[in-house]
Protein backbone atom coordinates (compact mmCIF):
# COMPACT_ATOMS: atom_id res chain seq x y z
CA UNK A 1 0.00 0.00 0.00
CA UNK A 2 2.93 2.33 0.69
CA UNK A 3 4.29 1.76 -2.83
CA UNK A 4 0.81 2.39 -4.23
CA UNK A 5 0.60 5.67 -2.32
CA UNK A 6 3.84 6.81 -3.95
CA UNK A 7 2.40 6.16 -7.40
CA UNK A 8 -1.24 7.17 -7.08
CA UNK A 9 -0.95 11.01 -7.25
CA UNK A 10 0.62 10.99 -10.72
CA UNK A 11 -1.37 8.16 -12.29
CA UNK A 12 -3.79 8.69 -15.15
CA UNK A 13 -6.81 7.29 -13.32
CA UNK A 14 -10.32 8.59 -12.71
CA UNK A 15 -11.02 10.47 -9.45
CA UNK A 16 -13.51 7.83 -8.29
CA UNK A 17 -10.84 5.15 -8.44
CA UNK A 18 -8.42 7.26 -6.42
CA UNK A 19 -11.08 7.76 -3.77
CA UNK A 20 -11.87 4.05 -3.80
CA UNK A 21 -8.19 3.10 -3.40
CA UNK A 22 -7.71 5.55 -0.52
CA UNK A 23 -10.92 4.44 1.19
CA UNK A 24 -10.19 0.71 1.10
CA UNK A 25 -6.58 1.22 2.23
CA UNK A 26 -7.88 3.05 5.31
CA UNK A 27 -11.00 1.05 6.13
CA UNK A 28 -10.01 -2.53 5.36
CA UNK A 29 -7.13 -2.86 7.87
CA UNK A 30 -9.60 -1.91 10.61
CA UNK A 31 -12.03 -4.54 9.37
CA UNK A 32 -9.21 -7.09 9.36
CA UNK A 33 -8.33 -6.21 12.93
CA UNK A 34 -11.76 -6.04 14.51
CA UNK A 35 -14.30 -7.49 12.07
CA UNK A 36 -12.50 -10.72 11.31
CA UNK A 37 -11.65 -11.22 14.98
CA UNK A 38 -15.30 -10.78 15.98
CA UNK A 39 -16.46 -13.12 13.22
CA UNK A 40 -13.93 -15.70 14.36
CA UNK A 41 -15.04 -15.60 18.00
CA UNK A 42 -18.75 -15.02 17.48
CA UNK A 43 -19.68 -16.59 14.15
CA UNK A 44 -16.96 -19.16 13.58
CA UNK A 45 -13.78 -19.50 11.62
CA UNK A 46 -15.49 -19.85 8.24
CA UNK A 47 -17.32 -16.57 8.67
CA UNK A 48 -14.00 -14.92 9.46
CA UNK A 49 -12.42 -16.53 6.40
CA UNK A 50 -15.20 -15.32 4.08
CA UNK A 51 -15.06 -11.82 5.55
CA UNK A 52 -11.31 -11.58 5.23
CA UNK A 53 -11.42 -12.98 1.71
CA UNK A 54 -13.96 -10.37 0.64
CA UNK A 55 -11.89 -7.56 2.16
CA UNK A 56 -8.73 -8.92 0.54
CA UNK A 57 -10.43 -8.92 -2.85
CA UNK A 58 -11.53 -5.28 -2.52
CA UNK A 59 -7.98 -4.24 -1.62
CA UNK A 60 -6.58 -6.43 -4.39
CA UNK A 61 -8.73 -4.59 -6.96
CA UNK A 62 -7.30 -1.26 -5.81
CA UNK A 63 -3.67 -2.38 -5.74
CA UNK A 64 -3.91 -4.25 -9.06
CA UNK A 65 -5.49 -1.22 -10.73
CA UNK A 66 -2.77 1.08 -9.44
CA UNK A 67 0.05 -1.28 -10.39
CA UNK A 68 -1.28 -2.07 -13.86
CA UNK A 69 -1.87 1.62 -14.62
CA UNK A 70 1.63 2.44 -13.40
CA UNK A 71 2.92 -0.26 -15.76
CA UNK A 72 1.18 1.47 -18.69
CA UNK A 73 -1.92 -0.71 -19.02
CA UNK A 74 -4.96 1.38 -19.98
CA UNK A 75 -7.78 -0.21 -18.02
CA UNK A 76 -11.04 1.05 -19.57
CA UNK A 77 -12.99 1.64 -16.36
CA UNK A 78 -10.33 3.58 -14.48
CA UNK A 79 -7.97 5.10 -17.07
CA UNK A 80 -8.56 8.82 -17.59
CA UNK A 81 -5.90 9.78 -20.17
CA UNK A 82 -4.41 12.51 -17.97
CA UNK A 83 -3.19 12.87 -14.41
CA UNK A 84 -5.03 15.30 -12.18
CA UNK A 85 -3.75 15.43 -8.59
CA UNK A 86 -6.40 15.66 -5.92
CA UNK A 87 -6.36 18.32 -3.24
CA UNK A 88 -4.32 16.42 -0.69
CA UNK A 89 -1.86 14.77 -3.07
CA UNK A 90 1.76 15.91 -3.10
CA UNK A 91 3.83 15.53 -6.26
CA UNK A 92 7.54 15.08 -6.89
CA UNK A 93 9.46 15.35 -10.13
CA UNK A 94 11.22 12.01 -9.56
CA UNK A 95 10.31 9.80 -12.50
CA UNK A 96 10.58 6.03 -12.92
CA UNK A 97 10.03 3.97 -16.08
CA UNK A 98 6.65 2.28 -16.29
CA UNK A 99 8.34 -0.95 -17.26
CA UNK A 100 9.61 -1.63 -13.73
CA UNK A 101 6.05 -2.40 -12.60
CA UNK A 102 4.87 -4.69 -15.41
CA UNK A 103 6.50 -8.05 -14.68
CA UNK A 104 6.29 -7.72 -10.86
CA UNK A 105 2.59 -6.83 -11.14
CA UNK A 106 1.70 -9.75 -13.41
CA UNK A 107 3.63 -12.22 -11.25
CA UNK A 108 2.10 -10.80 -8.05
CA UNK A 109 -1.40 -11.20 -9.51
CA UNK A 110 -0.52 -14.84 -10.18
CA UNK A 111 0.57 -15.20 -6.56
CA UNK A 112 -2.69 -13.71 -5.32
CA UNK A 113 -4.69 -16.11 -7.50
CA UNK A 114 -2.75 -19.03 -6.02
CA UNK A 115 -3.59 -17.65 -2.57
CA UNK A 116 -7.31 -17.67 -3.32
CA UNK A 117 -7.03 -21.23 -4.64
CA UNK A 118 -5.33 -22.25 -1.39
CA UNK A 119 -8.14 -20.64 0.60
CA UNK A 120 -10.92 -22.33 -1.39
CA UNK A 121 -9.36 -25.76 -1.85
CA UNK A 122 -7.60 -26.21 1.50
CA UNK A 123 -8.34 -23.61 4.17
CA UNK A 124 -12.11 -23.42 3.98
CA UNK A 125 -12.59 -27.23 3.84
CA UNK A 126 -10.04 -27.42 6.69
CA UNK A 127 -7.59 -29.60 4.77
CA UNK A 128 -3.80 -29.51 4.99
CA UNK A 129 -2.06 -27.76 2.12
CA UNK A 130 -0.44 -30.27 -0.20
CA UNK A 131 2.07 -29.95 -1.67
CA UNK A 132 3.08 -27.71 1.21
CA UNK A 133 5.26 -25.63 -1.13
CA UNK A 134 2.11 -24.20 -2.71
CA UNK A 135 2.34 -21.67 0.11
CA UNK A 136 5.76 -20.63 -1.22
CA UNK A 137 4.35 -20.35 -4.73
CA UNK A 138 1.74 -18.02 -3.28
CA UNK A 139 3.82 -15.75 -1.06
CA UNK A 140 7.38 -15.91 -2.36
CA UNK A 141 6.58 -14.71 -5.87
CA UNK A 142 4.77 -11.71 -4.35
CA UNK A 143 7.51 -10.95 -1.84
CA UNK A 144 10.27 -11.21 -4.45
CA UNK A 145 8.32 -9.00 -6.85
CA UNK A 146 7.74 -6.32 -4.22
CA UNK A 147 11.37 -6.52 -3.15
CA UNK A 148 12.52 -6.06 -6.74
CA UNK A 149 10.33 -2.98 -7.21
CA UNK A 150 11.63 -1.45 -3.96
CA UNK A 151 15.22 -2.11 -5.04
CA UNK A 152 14.63 -0.43 -8.42
CA UNK A 153 12.94 2.54 -6.75
CA UNK A 154 15.91 2.80 -4.40
CA UNK A 155 18.28 2.86 -7.37
CA UNK A 156 16.24 5.66 -8.92
CA UNK A 157 16.16 7.66 -5.68
CA UNK A 158 19.94 7.19 -5.43
CA UNK A 159 20.17 8.65 -8.95
CA UNK A 160 22.08 5.69 -10.33
CA UNK A 161 23.48 5.94 -13.87
CA UNK A 162 21.07 5.10 -16.69
CA UNK A 163 23.19 2.20 -17.98
CA UNK A 164 23.33 0.52 -14.56
CA UNK A 165 19.61 1.07 -14.00
CA UNK A 166 18.77 -0.54 -17.35
CA UNK A 167 20.86 -3.58 -16.43
CA UNK A 168 19.17 -3.76 -13.02
CA UNK A 169 15.75 -3.64 -14.65
CA UNK A 170 16.58 -6.56 -16.94
CA UNK A 171 18.05 -8.52 -14.03
CA UNK A 172 14.86 -8.01 -12.06
CA UNK A 173 12.59 -9.14 -14.87
CA UNK A 174 14.67 -12.24 -15.63
CA UNK A 175 15.06 -13.15 -11.96
CA UNK A 176 11.35 -12.82 -11.16
CA UNK A 177 10.20 -14.84 -14.17
CA UNK A 178 12.75 -17.64 -13.74
CA UNK A 179 12.11 -17.88 -9.98
CA UNK A 180 8.37 -18.19 -10.61
CA UNK A 181 8.89 -20.88 -13.24
CA UNK A 182 11.29 -22.67 -10.91
CA UNK A 183 8.71 -22.68 -8.13
CA UNK A 184 6.13 -24.19 -10.50
CA UNK A 185 8.57 -26.96 -11.40
CA UNK A 186 9.47 -27.51 -7.74
CA UNK A 187 5.83 -27.72 -6.62
CA UNK A 188 4.31 -29.78 -9.40
CA UNK A 189 7.26 -31.88 -10.64
CA UNK A 190 8.75 -32.56 -7.23
CA UNK A 191 12.28 -31.63 -8.25
CA UNK A 192 14.95 -30.54 -5.73
CA UNK A 193 14.52 -27.00 -4.42
CA UNK A 194 17.62 -25.85 -6.27
CA UNK A 195 15.44 -25.33 -9.37
CA UNK A 196 13.98 -22.17 -7.83
CA UNK A 197 16.67 -21.18 -5.33
CA UNK A 198 19.29 -20.68 -8.07
CA UNK A 199 17.06 -18.42 -10.23
CA UNK A 200 16.19 -16.48 -7.07
CA UNK A 201 19.90 -15.71 -6.91
CA UNK A 202 19.43 -13.58 -10.04
CA UNK A 203 16.81 -11.48 -8.22
CA UNK A 204 19.22 -11.30 -5.25
CA UNK A 205 21.51 -9.13 -7.38
CA UNK A 206 18.96 -6.29 -7.05
CA UNK A 207 19.24 -5.93 -3.25
CA UNK A 208 23.01 -6.14 -3.68
CA UNK A 209 22.88 -3.28 -6.19
CA UNK A 210 20.58 -1.22 -3.95
CA UNK A 211 22.98 -1.63 -1.02
CA UNK A 212 26.05 -0.98 -3.16
CA UNK A 213 24.56 2.19 -4.63
CA UNK A 214 23.58 3.52 -1.20
CA UNK A 215 27.14 3.11 0.09
CA UNK A 216 28.63 4.64 -3.07
CA UNK A 217 30.03 1.54 -4.79
CA UNK A 218 28.05 1.95 -8.02
CA UNK A 219 28.15 5.02 -10.30
CA UNK A 220 25.52 7.71 -9.86
CA UNK A 221 24.62 10.63 -12.10
CA UNK A 222 24.85 13.01 -9.16
CA UNK A 223 23.58 13.40 -5.62
CA UNK A 224 20.62 11.24 -4.54
CA UNK A 225 17.26 12.68 -5.54
CA UNK A 226 16.59 13.74 -1.98
CA UNK A 227 17.10 17.48 -1.46
CA UNK A 228 18.09 17.26 2.20
CA UNK A 229 20.03 14.89 4.47
CA UNK A 230 21.81 13.09 1.61
CA UNK A 231 24.34 11.23 3.77
CA UNK A 232 21.88 10.37 6.54
CA UNK A 233 19.32 9.02 4.07
CA UNK A 234 21.96 6.96 2.27
CA UNK A 235 23.21 5.49 5.55
CA UNK A 236 19.71 4.63 6.74
CA UNK A 237 18.57 2.91 3.56
CA UNK A 238 21.93 1.13 3.18
CA UNK A 239 21.49 -0.28 6.70
CA UNK A 240 18.06 -1.67 5.81
CA UNK A 241 19.20 -3.19 2.51
CA UNK A 242 22.13 -4.76 4.35
CA UNK A 243 19.64 -6.50 6.66
CA UNK A 244 17.59 -7.63 3.66
CA UNK A 245 20.68 -9.20 2.09
CA UNK A 246 21.24 -11.22 5.26
CA UNK A 247 17.58 -12.19 5.72
CA UNK A 248 17.07 -13.30 2.12
CA UNK A 249 20.24 -15.38 2.35
CA UNK A 250 18.76 -17.16 5.40
CA UNK A 251 15.81 -18.16 3.23
CA UNK A 252 18.13 -19.61 0.59
CA UNK A 253 19.92 -21.70 3.23
CA UNK A 254 16.60 -23.00 4.57
CA UNK A 255 15.47 -23.89 1.05
CA UNK A 256 18.69 -25.73 0.17
CA UNK A 257 19.20 -27.55 3.49
CA UNK A 258 15.72 -28.27 4.92
CA UNK A 259 12.84 -27.44 2.56
CA UNK A 260 14.19 -29.54 -0.28
CA UNK A 261 10.93 -31.38 -0.95
CA UNK A 262 7.65 -29.68 -1.95
CA UNK A 263 5.74 -31.80 0.55
CA UNK A 264 7.61 -30.53 3.60
CA UNK A 265 8.02 -27.11 5.14
CA UNK A 266 9.62 -25.54 8.19
CA UNK A 267 6.91 -22.92 8.49
CA UNK A 268 4.65 -24.73 10.98
CA UNK A 269 5.02 -27.02 13.99
CA UNK A 270 3.58 -30.51 13.75
CA UNK A 271 4.77 -33.84 15.09
CA UNK A 272 5.98 -36.27 12.46
CA UNK A 273 3.22 -38.63 11.42
CA UNK A 274 0.53 -36.67 13.20
CA UNK A 275 -2.77 -36.51 11.26
CA UNK A 276 -4.32 -33.24 10.23
CA UNK A 277 -5.01 -31.52 13.54
CA UNK A 278 -8.27 -29.73 12.84
CA UNK A 279 -9.71 -26.31 12.02
CA UNK A 280 -7.65 -23.18 11.63
CA UNK A 281 -6.38 -21.09 13.24
CA UNK A 282 -7.07 -22.25 16.82
CA UNK A 283 -5.90 -25.83 16.32
CA UNK A 284 -4.14 -25.65 13.00
CA UNK A 285 -0.42 -26.18 13.50
CA UNK A 286 0.81 -26.82 10.01
CA UNK A 287 1.44 -29.37 7.31
CA UNK A 288 4.38 -31.63 6.61
CA UNK A 289 7.17 -29.96 8.61
CA UNK A 290 10.78 -31.07 8.36
CA UNK A 291 11.62 -33.12 11.49
CA UNK A 292 13.91 -30.99 13.62
CA UNK A 293 13.60 -28.12 11.18
CA UNK A 294 14.68 -24.60 12.17
CA UNK A 295 11.31 -23.06 12.95
CA UNK A 296 13.01 -20.20 14.81
CA UNK A 297 15.32 -19.51 11.88
CA UNK A 298 12.33 -19.41 9.56
CA UNK A 299 10.78 -16.81 11.87
CA UNK A 300 13.96 -14.76 11.56
CA UNK A 301 13.75 -15.02 7.78
CA UNK A 302 10.10 -14.03 7.40
CA UNK A 303 9.21 -11.51 10.09
CA UNK A 304 12.21 -9.15 10.05
CA UNK A 305 12.36 -9.62 6.29
CA UNK A 306 8.85 -8.24 5.80
CA UNK A 307 9.49 -5.45 8.33
CA UNK A 308 12.67 -4.47 6.49
CA UNK A 309 10.89 -4.10 3.17
CA UNK A 310 8.22 -1.97 4.82
CA UNK A 311 11.06 0.13 6.25
CA UNK A 312 12.44 0.72 2.74
CA UNK A 313 9.02 1.83 1.53
CA UNK A 314 8.62 4.20 4.50
CA UNK A 315 12.08 5.69 3.95
CA UNK A 316 11.36 6.33 0.27
CA UNK A 317 8.04 7.96 1.11
CA UNK A 318 9.65 10.17 3.76
CA UNK A 319 12.43 11.07 1.33
CA UNK A 320 9.83 12.60 -0.96
CA UNK A 321 8.61 14.65 2.01
CA UNK A 322 12.05 15.83 3.10
CA UNK A 323 11.48 19.33 1.62
CA UNK A 324 8.37 19.55 3.79
CA UNK A 325 10.40 18.79 6.91
CA UNK A 326 12.86 21.50 5.87
CA UNK A 327 10.16 24.05 5.11
CA UNK A 328 8.44 23.39 8.43
CA UNK A 329 11.82 23.60 10.22
CA UNK A 330 11.37 20.05 11.49
CA UNK A 331 14.39 18.42 9.88
CA UNK A 332 15.23 16.82 13.23
CA UNK A 333 12.02 14.78 12.94
CA UNK A 334 13.20 13.54 9.54
CA UNK A 335 16.50 12.44 11.10
CA UNK A 336 14.59 10.73 13.90
CA UNK A 337 12.66 8.61 11.41
CA UNK A 338 15.90 7.76 9.61
CA UNK A 339 17.01 6.13 12.87
CA UNK A 340 13.82 4.59 14.29
CA UNK A 341 12.56 3.06 11.03
CA UNK A 342 15.65 0.83 10.45
CA UNK A 343 15.97 -0.05 14.15
CA UNK A 344 12.52 -1.69 14.35
CA UNK A 345 13.35 -4.58 11.95
CA UNK A 346 16.88 -4.75 13.38
CA UNK A 347 15.66 -5.49 16.92
CA UNK A 348 13.09 -7.89 15.48
CA UNK A 349 15.95 -9.72 13.77
CA UNK A 350 18.04 -9.68 16.93
CA UNK A 351 15.24 -11.10 19.06
CA UNK A 352 14.39 -13.82 16.55
CA UNK A 353 17.99 -14.93 16.15
CA UNK A 354 18.65 -14.91 19.90
CA UNK A 355 15.51 -16.96 20.49
CA UNK A 356 16.58 -19.48 17.83
CA UNK A 357 20.18 -19.68 19.05
CA UNK A 358 18.90 -20.27 22.57
CA UNK A 359 17.34 -23.54 21.37
CA UNK A 360 20.46 -24.61 19.53
CA UNK A 361 23.28 -24.23 22.03
CA UNK A 362 23.88 -23.58 25.73
CA UNK A 363 23.94 -21.25 27.45
CA UNK A 364 20.73 -19.69 26.21
CA UNK A 365 21.04 -16.13 24.96
CA UNK A 366 20.01 -13.78 27.78
CA UNK A 367 16.65 -12.22 27.02
CA UNK A 368 16.10 -14.27 23.88
CA UNK A 369 13.06 -12.93 22.07
CA UNK A 370 12.93 -9.91 24.41
CA UNK A 371 14.65 -7.66 21.88
CA UNK A 372 11.62 -8.08 19.60
CA UNK A 373 8.99 -7.63 22.32
CA UNK A 374 10.59 -4.74 24.21
CA UNK A 375 12.41 -2.86 21.45
CA UNK A 376 11.19 -3.81 17.97
CA UNK A 377 7.45 -3.63 18.62
CA UNK A 378 7.59 -0.34 20.57
CA UNK A 379 9.70 1.23 17.82
CA UNK A 380 7.38 -0.05 15.11
CA UNK A 381 4.38 1.22 17.05
CA UNK A 382 6.04 4.60 17.46
CA UNK A 383 6.76 4.79 13.74
CA UNK A 384 3.20 3.87 12.75
CA UNK A 385 1.54 6.28 15.17
CA UNK A 386 3.90 9.18 14.52
CA UNK A 387 3.75 8.81 10.73
CA UNK A 388 -0.05 8.71 10.98
CA UNK A 389 0.00 11.92 13.03
CA UNK A 390 2.37 13.46 10.51
CA UNK A 391 -0.09 12.61 7.72
CA UNK A 392 -2.92 14.30 9.62
CA UNK A 393 -0.76 17.41 10.14
CA UNK A 394 0.08 17.57 6.44
CA UNK A 395 -3.60 17.26 5.53
CA UNK A 396 -4.39 20.14 7.87
CA UNK A 397 -1.59 22.28 6.39
CA UNK A 398 -2.71 21.60 2.83
CA UNK A 399 -6.33 22.26 3.70
CA UNK A 400 -5.42 25.63 5.20
CA UNK A 401 -3.14 26.42 2.24
CA UNK A 402 -0.03 26.55 4.42
CA UNK A 403 1.82 24.02 2.25
CA UNK A 404 2.39 23.92 -1.50
CA UNK A 405 1.15 20.84 -3.27
CA UNK A 406 4.09 20.36 -5.63
CA UNK A 407 7.49 19.40 -4.32
CA UNK A 408 10.49 19.30 -6.61
CA UNK A 409 13.80 17.68 -5.87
Amino acid sequence: MVIASLLLPALEVRPWFKKYAIAVSIVIPWIWTFGATYADKGLGIKAAAYLEGAMDFMLFIALAGIALTAAGVRLPLIWSGSSSPMKYEILSNIEVPRRIFLVPTLVSILGVVVGYILAIVFHLPEKPVTPAALVQLHNHVILISVSAVLALLTLRFMNISDSVFSKALRIGEIGIVLTTLGLFVFVFAGTPSVVWIVPAGIYYLLPIMAFATAVGLLPRKGQPLVPTAHSAFRASIAFVWGMILFLVAIGAVIGLVWSTNPYVTVTYKQLEGMPYPGPIPEKYIGTGPVPGGPRGLENAHLSPGSWSHVAVAWLLALALLSPVFLKLKRLGLFYLFLITIPLAPFFNLEGRLLAWLGTMMPPKAPGGIGAMYYAAHPLKGFNIVSIFILALVLIWLIRNEKLKLEITS
